[in-house]
């Protein structure tokens, strides 16, 4: 009966600390874009623009404007559990 206690203790503090690799020392960091939306394939007249937004482990994004398939995408930094990582 002791051996079962001793384990069924370590169980329960590995539970309870969240130790195991899934949790242990995990960083969120994702690449964010800012995408810019054109009238057509010339790139001159700019009618859309979708902005991303740093929450707590995602990246949300917004439209402004018109959506269309004419798009440039811009890297603008990473997202993380902390805010805005700089460039």
């Amino acid at each position: 009966m002791g051996r079962w206690f001793k384990i069924s203790s370590l169980a329960a503090v590995l539970t309870v600390t969240g130790a195991g690799p899934a949790t242990a020392g995990f960083d969120y960091r994702e690449a964010a874009y800012r995408t810019y939306m054109y009238s057509d394939a010339s790139h001159q007249v700019q009618v859309g623009q979708i902005d991303p937004e740093c929450g707590f482990h995602y990246v949300q994004y917004h439209l402004s404007g018109t959506y269309t398939q004419f798009q440039v995408d811009e890297f603008v930094g990473y997202c993380t559990q902390y805010g805005w990582e700089p460039l």
